[in-house]
Parts: C-alpha cells; sequence; structure tokens
C-alpha cells in the first residue's frame, strides 16, 4: 500500500509542469550565479573557484529557503488533493492501510520537493561547462568536481531541510484541511530561522544561533567560518561537529512532529456540534407601497459605493485567520529583534529614533510583501471563489472604484502594521528609559519610504491579477517581478532606478542631517512611480473581467468600445503627467547628473591603466607648502576652493610637465606660470601641462588651482554624502586633482584584470632590506609629498561652525558668513579634513594641549568620556613613546553615512553612529569607545610622526601599532587580566574570518600588504601577546627608540625590518623563536585539554592534573596548512568560576611534545582548566582548550 500511494503521487507530479518550472528556476539561477559577476549568491571571490564545494554549499543552503515554498506545494498537495476533488470520502471508505496512506503520500512528496533542488547542481555543472566555453568566465576560476560535494550536500541540507519543512506543511495541511495555514506553517520555519539569526550579532552566541538554525545556515557558517581558501575549495562539508548536531536535532524535531501527526490522523472526519436553534414564529406581513426610486449616478455615488467596497476588502482582510497569523509572525520578529538590541562590540547603542527605524523596516519588509502579493490575489478573487462575481460585476458601479479600493484596503492594512511596529517602537524605547521620542522622524520617514512603497506595489500587483486573470500565476508574477527582475537588471547592469519599480535614491536619516541628500531625488522618484501605480489601476479598471469573458484579447476589445470617453482622459492626463515626470527625473539622472555602472567603471578603470600606465615613473616635483581658501555653502551643498600650492623639484633631474588626474565631480581651473595646457582627456580625466622652463633640481613653483564642486538638481543616488547640509566632511585628496599617474584608479581584483587583458597587480613592492629608491614615498601619499605646511582660511555658513588643520589663528563674520583661519603648528602628513556643521564644543586642557569636542547637541551623553579616553591616550603614549607636537586634538562629530573614525593630524572625525550614542552607563571604562579613541590617537606617533614605505609591511607600522597602542591603554584601565580576553576575541575573530575571506594571498605580518584582517586583526593580538611574554616595557622600548629615528624624516621612508632591529635585541634567546612564528612565518595553535582533575590535600590545599594536547601550524599564502615540532611555551592555569572570569592560577610551562601532563597546587576550590588560558595565542578553536574539573 506504501509503494502505491509513493508512486502515484510521484506520478501525478511529474505529470504537472510545476516541478519541471521550479527545477528550471533553480538552476537558471545558480547557472547565472556561476556565470555572471552581476548575480551574487556568495561564497566565490579571489582564490574560491566558482564550483568549489564551499560555494556549492552556500548555494545549496540558500536555496533551500526559497525551495521551502516549493516544498510547500508538494507536501499540501500531497495532503489536500483527494479533499479538494471531493474523492476523500470515496478513498477513505476503501479498505487502505492508513500507515500506507500517510507515509506514501508523505514521502512521495518529499521526494518531489528535492527534484527542483537538483536545479542546483545541473546549473553549476552547465555553468561551469558553457561559461569558459562561451568566454563569460575564464576557465581559471573554475577547479575540479568532487562527487562526494554533491552527495554530502544533499544528504545534509536539501533531505534534511524538505523532510523538516515538510512535516509541519504536511502535518498542518492534514490538521487543519486548508492551503492557506499550509503556507503560515513554511512562514513559521522561516521566522524561526530570522529569531535564530538574531543570535548571531555576538561571537559568543554562535554556538547557540547555529543549533537554532532550523536550514544549518548559520550552523555550515561556523563550522566553515575560518576556512582557508584552499580549504574551501577542497573540503566539501562534513558530518561533524556542530553542523551534524543541528542535523540531528531539526530531524529528530520532525520526527517527532511526522509521528505525532500520522497518531492524529484518521480517515474519519469529525461530526460537527450540531447547534439547536428554538423556532420562533412566523411574523405576520402586510403589502405596503414602496416609494418609487430615482436612482442618481454622480461623484457622490461614486464615493459611496467607493467606501462600501473599500470597507467590504478591508474587513476581509482584517478578518482573515492569514492577516493574522502574519501580522502576529511579523509582530514576533520584530520583538525577538528589539530583544537582540543593538550590540556593538559587546555594548548596547540606545535606542535611537532612526535605529527604530531600520529595525522596523528590516522586520516588516517580507511580511509587507507577502501581504501585498498574496490578499491582492485574494481580493480580486474574492468573488469569484464565492461564486458571487457575476452578481456584483452587474451592479451599476464603475470598475476602477472597485479596483482603486481594493488598492487602498491593502496600502491601508500595510500602513497599521506600520504604525503598530512604531507604537511597539516607541514602547521599547520608553521601557529603555529613552525619552527623546521623534514621533515626526517616525511619520516623516513612513511616508517618504514606505507608504509610496505600498502605493506602488498595492497598484502593480492589482494589475498583474487583472492581466493574468488566474491567481497562482499572478502570485507567480508577482514574486518574479520582486525578486526576479531585480536580478535580472544586475545581469544586464542597468542600475536606474526608472527601471527599478519603486526603486529611488536611498534615504538614512541622521540626527545631524535629517533624512541626507537624497530626500529630493527621492521624492520625484516617488511621483514617478505614484503615477506608474496609478496608471497601473487605471488600466486594471479598464481591464477587469466583469461577468463571464476571460481572454484578454476580449477584455481589450470590449474596453475600446465601452471604456467612457472622460476615463480615457483620465488615462490619457495620468499617463502624460507620468510621462512628464519621467522626462524631469531623466533629465535629472541622466543628463545634469551622470553616472556610470559598475561595468563601465571596470572599462574606464581599464582604459586608464592602458592609456596612462607608461607615466607612473615620469618625474614629479613634491608639495612642500599648501594655502587653502574655501568657501562652503551647506544648504546649496556647493563648495568653492582655492588652493595656492608650492611645489619643489627634490628630484635629480630638471621636471618639464605637471600631469593631473581630474575627478569629474569636480571643476578645476589651473594657473601655473610659464606652462601650456598640452594634453586634456576629458572621458578619464588626464590633462598634462608642459612647463615652458624645466624646473631644475632644488628649485620651487607656486601655482593656483581653483576648483569648486556645485549640486545640479538631483542623482539616480543619493549623492555625494561628503557635501550636505549639515555636517559636510572632505579631504584634501577629494577637492583637489592628483597629482601624477593615479595608481588607485587601477583594477585590483586579479579576475577583473585578467577579464579586460591586465597583467597580475601586486598589492605593494616586496619588501627589501637597506632599500633607498623603492622606499622613497610612503604608502599614504605615494610620493607627492612628505611633510608640509598647511594653511587654511575657510568659510561656513552663519549658524556652523567649521573646522581645518591646526590651531585657530582667527575667527570673524563677514557678509552674514562665519570665517575660520587656522595653520598647522608642526610640518604634517599631506592628509587632512575640512569640516562643517552645527556644534556644540566640550574643552578641557592637558598641559598645553586643547583637548575639543564637537559634536550635535542631541548626543552629549558620552563627550565627557571622550575627553577623558583622549587624555588618558596623551598621557601614556607621551610617557612611552614620544612628545605630541599639536597645540590641540579635536574629535568631531559627522553623520553616520559612513561608520569609522579617522586621525588626521590634531583631528579625529568620528561617526555620529559608533561612540556618541553607544550606552556607557553600566560599561566599564575599557570599552570600543576608549578603544576606538585610543587607536586614533596612537595614530598621531604611528602615521602622522612615523610613515612606513609603501612596501610590503608599511601598514604594520601605523595601523598595527596603533591597534597595539590602543590594547595599552585599555590594559591599565582593568584589574581583571580576562577582560583584555574579552576584548582581543573580535580581533581573533577578525583575522580568522579575514584570511578565510583572502582574494590574493596572505601575507606574514612583516610583510602584510595593507590587509586589514592582518595589520588590524593579527596584528593587534600578536603584539599585545609579545608584550605578555617579554613585557610591556621591552615592546614599548623598541617602539619608542623606532620612533626617534624615524619620525617625521623625509625619504627614504621606514620599512619593518627597521623595527625588528629594534625589536629583536629586546627579545630573549629563549624566546627568539617569536620573531619567525609570529612576525615573518604564518603560524596558527591546536591547543586542548583531554583531560583535567583535582584532589583536596591534607593541608587544605587542592592539587590539579592536566593532560594537554597541543600542535604548532605553519601555513602557506593561500592556506595550505603543515604541523611541525612543537618547542614552545605556552600558558596553563586554571579558574575559580564556570564563566572563566576569575584566573585562580596561571603558570607558563614549555611544551615540547603533543601531549604532555602537568600538575600544580593552588590555595582555593579550582572550578575550570585551561591551556593558553587569555587565549593569548591564534587558535582556530578555543572552544576545547579549556574543561571542567572533575574531583579524582
Amino acid at each position: 500500500m506504501f509503494k502505491t500511494f509513493f508512486l502515484s503521487e510521484i506520478k501525478f507530479s511529474l505529470r504537472q509542469p510545476m516541478v519541471y518550472i521550479f527545477l528550471v528556476l533553480i538552476g537558471l539561477l545558480v547557472f547565472a550565479a556561476t556565470v555572471s559577476d552581476n548575480v551574487q549568491i556568495g561564497g566565490s571571490v579571489g582564490n574560491v573557484y566558482r564550483n568549489a564545494p564551499h560555494v556549492i554549499t552556500i548555494y545549496t543552503t540558500i536555496m533551500t529557503i526559497f525551495g521551502l515554498l516549493m516544498a510547500t506545494a508538494f507536501f499540501n498537495n500531497a495532503a489536500l488533493k483527494d479533499l479538494d476533488n471531493d474523492f476523500n470520502e470515496i478513498l477513505f471508505s476503501a479498505p487502505i492501510s492508513k500507515f500506507g496512506y500517510f507515509f506514501g503520500r508523505f514521502c512521495g512528496a518529499l521526494l518531489l520537493s528535492t527534484i527542483p533542488m537538483l536545479g542546483i547542481y545541473i546549473g553549476m555543472v552547465l555553468g561551469s561547462i558553457l561559461g569558459p566555453a562561451f568566454g563569460w568566465v575564464d576557465a581559471d576560476r573554475f577547479g575540479p568536481f568532487y562527487p562526494e560535494t554533491f552527495i554530502n550536500t544533499y544528504f545534509l541540507f536539501v533531505l534534511p531541510n524538505m523532510f523538516f519543512a515538510g512535516t509541519i506543511i504536511f502535518a498542518m495541511a492534514n490538521k487543519w484541511k486548508n492551503t492557506v495555514i499550509s503556507f503560515v506553517g513554511s512562514l513559521v520555519i522561516i521566522i524561526g530561522y530570522i529569531i535564530a539569526g538574531t543570535l548571531m550579532s555576538d561571537i559568543d552566541n554562535e554556538s547557540l544561533a547555529a543549533l537554532t538554525d532550523t536550514f544549518g545556515i548559520r550552523a555550515y557558517s561556523v563550522y566553515a567560518k575560518y576556512f582557508t581558501p584552499i580549504e574551501k575549495n577542497t573540503l566539501s562539508p562534513g558530518f561533524t561537529g556542530l553542523l551534524l548536531l543541528n542535523r540531528i536535532i531539526w530531524i529528530a524535531a520532525g520526527l517527532v512532529i511526522l509521528i505525532t501527526s500520522y497518531l492524529t490522523f484518521s480517515f474519519k472526519e469529525k461530526n460537527k456540534k450540531i447547534k439547536f436553534v428554538k423556532e420562533e414564529e412566523t411574523p405576520k406581513y402586510r403589502l405596503v407601497n414602496l416609494p418609487k426610486m430615482h436612482p442618481e449616478f454622480n461623484l457622490n455615488t461614486d464615493w459611496l459605493q467607493f467606501k462600501s467596497f473599500f470597507f467590504t476588502n478591508f474587513l476581509s482582510i482584517v478578518k482573515s485567520v492569514t492577516f493574522k497569523i502574519l501580522f502576529l509572525f511579523s509582530a514576533i520578529i520584530l520583538i525577538a529583534n528589539l530583544f537582540g538590541g543593538f550590540e556593538y562590540f559587546g555594548l548596547q547603542s540606545y535606542p535611537l529614533t532612526y535605529k527604530m527605524i531600520d529595525l522596523i523596516t528590516n522586520a516588516s519588509g517580507i511580511f509587507v510583501i507577502i501581504i501585498l502579493v498574496f490578499f491582492s490575489g485574494e481580493l480580486i478573487w474574492r468573488d469569484r471563489d464565492s461564486k458571487i462575481n457575476e452578481v456584483v460585476d452587474a451592479t451599476p458601479h464603475t470598475s476602477f472604484n472597485s479596483m482603486a479600493a481594493k488598492a487602498l484596503s491593502l496600502v491601508v492594512i500595510t500602513t497599521l502594521i506600520h504604525f503598530f511596529f512604531i507604537l511597539v517602537g516607541v514602547t521599547y524605547q520608553l521601557i529603555n528609559g529613552y525619552t527623546r521620542i521623534e514621533l515626526n522622524v517616525y511619520l516623516l520617514d513612513f511616508v517618504y519610504t514606505s507608504l509610496l512603497l505600498y502605493v506602488i506595489w498595492s497598484g502593480v500587483m492589482i494589475m498583474i491579477q487583472v492581466l493574468v486573470n488566474n491567481k497562482y500565476i499572478g502570485y507567480f508574477i508577482s514574486i518574479a517581478v520582486i525578486f526576479v527582475w531585480s536580478i535580472v537588471l544586475n545581469i544586464v547592469d542597468v542600475q536606474s532606478n526608472m527601471l527599478a519599480i519603486g526603486g529611488r535614491p536611498s534615504l538614512e536619516y541622521s540626527d545631524m542631517n535629517g533624512f541626507g541628500p537624497g530626500l529630493t531625488g527621492a521624492m520625484w522618484f516617488n511621483t514617478y512611480w505614484f503615477l506608474f501605480s496609478l496608471l497601473c489601476l487605471l488600466i486594471a479598471g479598464a481591464l477587469w473581467n466583469r461577468g463571464s469573458i476571460s481572454s484578454l484579447m476580449q477584455r481589450v476589445k470590449i474596453a475600446r468600445k465601452q471604456v467612457p470617453h472622460q476615463y480615457r482622459l483620465i488615462m490619457l492626463v495620468t499617463l502624460f503627467a507620468w510621462m512628464g515626470v519621467a522626462g524631469f527625473v531623466y533629465y535629472n539622472t541622466q543628463v545634469l547628473n551622470t553616472y556610470i555602472t559598475s561595468d563601465e567603471e571596470d572599462q574606464l578603470s581599464a582604459s586608464f591603466e592602458k592609456k596612462y600606465k607608461k607615466y607612473e615613473k615620469v618625474n614629479l616635483p613634491k608639495i612642500t607648502d599648501a594655502k587653502y581658501f574655501i568657501d562652503l555653502f551647506p544648504y546649496k551643498r556647493d563648495v568653492q576652493v582655492k588652493a595656492v600650492l608650492q611645489y619643489t623639484n627634490e628630484t635629480n633631474s630638471p621636471i618639464d610637465s605637471l600631469h593631473y588626474n581630474i575627478d569629474k565631480d569636480w571643476k578645476p581651473e589651473f594657473f601655473i606660470p610659464n606652462s601650456d595646457l598640452v594634453y586634456e582627456d576629458k572621458e578619464l580625466g588626464y590633462l598634462i601641462f608642459q612647463l615652458r622652463t624645466p624646473l631644475q633640481p632644488g628649485d620651487s613653483l607656486e601655482l593656483e588651482i581653483e576648483t569648486k564642486s556645485v549640486s545640479q538638481g538631483f542623482e539616480n543616488s543619493a549623492g555625494n554624502t561628503g557635501i550636505i547640509h549639515n555636517g559636510t566632511f572632505l579631504n584634501n585628496f577629494e577637492i583637489l586633482p592628483a597629482l601624477g599617474y593615479n595608481e588607485s584608479r587601477e583594477l585590483s581584483d586579479k579576475n577583473t584584470r585578467k577579464k579586460y587583458g591586465l597583467k597580475p597587480k601586486d598589492r605593494m613592492p616586496e619588501l627589501e632590506e637597506n632599500c633607498t629608491e623603492h622606499c622613497m614615498a610612503n604608502y599614504l601619499t605615494d610620493g607627492r609629498s612628505d611633510f608640509i605646511n598647511v594653511e587654511t582660511v575657510i568659510s561656513t555658513s552663519a549658524d556652523q561652525i567649521a573646522i581645518a588643520p591646526g590651531s585657530l589663528v582667527r575667527k570673524w563674520e563677514e557678509n552674514g558668513r562665519n570665517y575660520y583661519h587656522y595653520k598647522v603648528d608642526h610640518p604634517s602628513q599631506n592628509f587632512y579634513a575640512f569640516i562643517s556643521a552645527k556644534y556644540e564644543i566640550a574643552i578641557r586642557k592637558w598641559n598645553d594641549v586643547d583637548i575639543e569636542v564637537y559634536y550635535d547637541k542631541k548626543h552629549e551623553v558620552n563627550v565627557e568620556r571622550m575627553l577623558d579616553a583622549v587624555e588618558r591616550s596623551l598621557t601614556y603614549y607621551t610617557e612611552n613613546f614620544g612628545p605630541y607636537y599639536h597645540k590641540q586634538c579635536r574629535i568631531i562629530e559627522f553623520p553616520r553615512y559612513e561608520t569609522f573614525a579617522q586621525a588626521f593630524p590634531g583631528t579625529m572625525p568620528y561617526s555620529e553612529s559608533i561612540g556618541f550614542v553607544i550606552n556607557l552607563e553600566d560599561a566599564e571604562e575599557n570599552n570600543i569607545v576608549d578603544a576606538v579613541i585610543a587607536h586614533e590617537m596612537a595614530h598621531q606617533w604611528w602615521a602622522h610622526q612615523v610613515m612606513g614605505a609603501k612596501m610590503q609591511g608599511g601598514t604594520m607600522l601605523s595601523e598595527s601599532f596603533a591597534e597595539y597602542s590602543s590594547l595599552m591603554t585599555m590594559k591599565h584601565l582593568t584589574k581583571n587580566p580576562m577582560k583584555m580576553r574579552e576584548f582581543l576575541k573580535y580581533d581573533h575573530d577578525r583575522y580568522l574570518r579575514g584570511r578565510s575571506g583572502e582574494v590574493d594571498k596572505e601575507m606574514p605580518l612583516y610583510k602584510v600588504e595593507n590587509q586589514m584582517y592582518i595589520h588590524y586583526g593579527k596584528g593587534s593580538v600578536i603584539l599585545y601577546a609579545l608584550q605578555d611574554y617579554i613585557g610591556e616595557e621591552k615592546v614599548n622600548t623598541a617602539m619608542r627608540n623606532f620612533l626617534e629615528e624615524f619620525k617625521y624624516q623625509k625619504p627614504p621612508y621606514p620599512v619593518s625590518l627597521d623595527f625588528m632591529k629594534y625589536l629583536e635585541p629586546q627579545i630573549p634567546d629563549s624566546l627568539h623563536y617569536l620573531i619567525d612564528d609570529w612576525f615573518k612565518e604564518i603560524t596558527l595553535y591546536d591547543n586542548r585539554l583531554n583531560e583535567a582533575s583535582y584532589k583536596e590535600l591534607e593541608n587544605g590545599k587542592y592539587e590539579v592534573r592536566m593532560n594537554i594536547e597541543s600542535y604548532k601550524i605553519k601555513a602557506d599564502t593561500i592556506g595550505n596548512e603543515t604541523r611541525v615540532p612543537i618547542n614552545d611555551w605556552i600558558d596553563i592555569g586554571v579558574f575559580s568560576d564556570k564563566d572563566e572570569e576569575k584566573l585562580l592560577f596561571e603558570k607558563r610551562v614549555k611544551i615540547d611534545r603533543p601531549e604532555m601532563s602537568f600538575s600544580f597546587v593552588v590555595d582555593s576550590l579550582p572550578v575550570k582548566a585551561a591551556i593558553d588560558p587569555r587565549h593569548l595565542l591564534i587558535d582556530r578553536v578555543y572552544d576545547d582548550n579549556s574543561k571542567t574539573l572533575v574531583l579524582e
């Protein structure tokens, strides 16, 4: 019997087109991702092959989410098709086996649900063959296929995911006999996945997030998070660890659901309770004459009909079980996200209104789409499903009235959900003691971003349902329009918002600058799409299927005859209005403000390099002095700049020409004495001026550059977020043309370079010892300047403060504008910023230095702590490294369009979204806000006093040193050494994840090639561990002596080997292996504690025994790892608590064998033992480093 139902289920579905449509869709999507760079599913970057096991696994896990919707159709059909066909009573009265029927249907649907997933493998294989064959993708980007990858991913993800999803859907369908409820079951699974995702915001919750993820996506993410590129290319997912445990948990959960459903399933239908109603006497009626009716059809009639249609449609949605479930689930998602808070490196941000808005948008998005898609079909088909459509269609009303009422009901429903979310958000703010509730911001954001989107999608969805005239095909097309259309645009590299339905410039609210520079453009795009939506509704009204006519062509013919002239006039007016707005939008986004697509940008970069690379080594002068006269017009978003620059020829040969790169957003004019413009390439922005008299070695030349940036109309995107109403932030590299050939314009990705016929590019020149010629440029200014004098006169609007590098010499008001004159106190790097905003200022004096924080008045809460952090940094750095050479130290807040802090000479712009809005009320002193300030302050020594050459290892001398310096200030604030372990865990994770995503070669620390995961993550861990091994003073001495020799030095610039010469004498012979292991090679550790026990001694003390296992691992640049003999000093220790916060005992021991045992005596009761208890060494798995002690 099982076989009969199993085979019948499969044979029936295989005769239907649905399974093949799903198979082709998934296959095409994966195929497109395999052969096109414009479709990104994930996994394939840099050295990772496009068909690597890791990539196939990522594709498989993600596609099972989409497969869930397909599985719903199969399992729902298996459970309900007999009922839907009124065959259930006949079938269930036959002598069939309950087991055979139930599990035959289920297993058939299970097998069918996995068939579309085969499209993943088919699409990948075809893409791997056809991509190189047709020249779409280079053959080098594909590696060998591993059969076990297909097998493992099928049995680890496809089959378990479809099984678990199927048990829920099948059980709910059998229980409630309702297709809608079945789809709700799939939503339950998605909600569980989303809620589990909220746990991933904290590293400490990764294991829990991995186990609670129903799809296994995050379990695999944790399993493979530290895979190197070579491992991603060769290792298939294994049946091990958290991944296997996750699969067992959810398969077991599915079995419980399936067995429970089986036990409650019955062939017998339950009798409904009979309700007896007392019969009432029939009242007597008498005939009366009714007044004669005089029907009137006017605007008032239309209005009354519209209201009636609206309330009928609105109430039908509100009363539906589907809506109630969707509403409940969306609320659960929002609350779950709120429960996770706004975590930032272990701290919480204040629940600012814009953070609540971001959360509401993310939480409601998927449910709003579901509601609009589902109920657009339900409203269109409600009358037909109830068999009353012909009655309703016969009533005297206009079709547009009906369509508009349906659209409005969808808009009102989604609006009410949004307002409910706002209410939840406000409640959350108040519960958390945050009282700056900005209801106007909530409302404006809703109007600008959400309301119009609801209107647009409602009109489009209703038109689709009317044109298609098939509810389920309408659903399919609606979903395709929402999701697939954007993929198609990416494939053809079209980025115009005029073609992306509902597209507009992004709006990101900032406490400093409101909704930002994209607001005007967003309003015009909203108008454009609103008129398009209205046009869709008018078309739907004209072609609405009234009566029994179903053919679209028939409806078009009837519409030509029956649509009134007034209706046609309204359609024409709407069409012309839409076209007029379209023309205006096009003029602004394609004529006044042009943009280039990513493919066009790559093409221009390739052309630039091919054409002008020959000028890379041309002799150029250096900027030695710069005077700026800058006029900022924040509310016009205009900037005018006059720069007086002094060039000096510091080469050994005459210079006869000056080369410049021009940014298309700036319009420069050059005033160069005795020169002629001999070459201009407007497309690529390259100019050459010929000097009539060559500039001789040692001679100087003063010239002027006047440039401006003028905002015109609005753009396709949000536009330049550097020039804004409140918080303008520009640096000198942006406002002035680049002198000489600009290497930063070159393509960097090796695969893209190969696509355009360019040779592979080294990220940095190879490290040299005692170099001269190759060390004439530092990695920041690339030989265009060294340490220079800077003077600035800057003006801004009367209500703002303008800031430039150096001390404030003078300020004044003139013609209703504020003017400021700044001058640097000491020659500085030619890298600085110009900022203007409405600021409050907090000032503190430290010795002769003015510490200043420029902040928005809404963000004063952390200002005093910021002043403290700057003061602590100044104290530690001057005592340990040397003098601070500026008279001021400024922290300057800027809007959250960027989320970084940056160090310029004496000034540190700091994004509003990090330090200014983090809740520090209950935080210890050593927190991420202090750490970021300490890091940027450290750059006043490591970058702005000494700068590494443009060579491998250069960024170690600035970024790694700044990170180490920051850690030292943090270390001296805490009395608990375990606090630093918590702080360093983010750097460990940053390094190990970073090497997993390396696009070229991982380099040792001393040869780092501006790889952030190395110079930040690894550099901080290595240097912190080094000071723990040899002593803080010895590391600081080496850094101080190195700084003393090279600070403010002109070329040749120092390299990492110069620092190593100062460091090596500080390291004792017994630890000299650390130089090679930590700096010159790529070394990891695999430490684990196998056994740990203790016993109480007669004297009241405790003896602890440990059996440890330790390996040292060496890796090459692409991730091949080899175990090598270990002969290292490593810490062992004991904790007095299970949370590993109280280190009771620690000892550094020599480990010269992979397995060793140790014993020692402690005074207090030990709870846990560990090897490397403070995680000083880089270990991919720390969980096995410690164990709870057992009593012997």
